[in-house]
């Protein structure tokens, strides 16, 4: 059941995480001097490595589908406890927790499987793909306050009785 705002943001946050596990979160080029092209693809699911156009190598990332998993299980938890407000509280901070070693485990592996990153190198969709990531950061964030504001309403009303 729809609660409120908060349950639209927490709902967002699962459909931005679809999003990434589908577009290339990082997309980067890089050209060496001998007239080679190197290109990175990266989103929540795979890796992708290319040289001159041609695939190189592909991995699936078990570690990220994993955190993912559990950050939209703990998401849609939040959602579903809409009647017990603290302890859906409790498990928006644990999504934010998920949400904060989801990023970081990405950003790690980023910078593990290429070597040589450079910003500049980026393409805009990249750009995209990692706003969208710490977006869900104010998401969570955000339903958390509407959860607290939600719940002191209540207890106010519940004091008037």
């Amino acid at each position: 059941m729809i609660q409120r705002l908060q349950s639209v943001y927490l709902f967002i946050i699962i459909l931005i995480l679809v999003l990434l596990c589908s577009i290339d979160t990082i997309h980067y080029i890089q050209l060496i001097p001998d007239g080679k092209t190197i290109e990175y693809k990266i989103n929540l699911f795979y890796f992708n490595y290319f040289e001159n156009g041609q695939l190189v190598e592909s991995k699936l990332q078990w570690v990220l589908i994993l955190l993912t998993s559990i950050a939209i299980g703990l998401s849609t938890t939040a959602i579903a406890m809409y009647k017990n407000r603290p302890k859906q509280i409790k498990i928006c901070w644990a999504l934010f927790g998920s949400l904060f070693f989801l990023t970081l485990t990405f950003l790690v592996k980023t910078m593990v499987y290429i070597p040589s990153f450079d910003s500049q190198n980026l393409l805009l969709p990249s750009m995209f793909g990692l706003t969208l990531l710490f977006f869900n950061f104010y998401l969570a964030v955000r339903s958390i306050t509407l959860i607290k504001k939600d719940e002191e309403l209540v207890r106010s009303a519940d004091r008037i009785r």
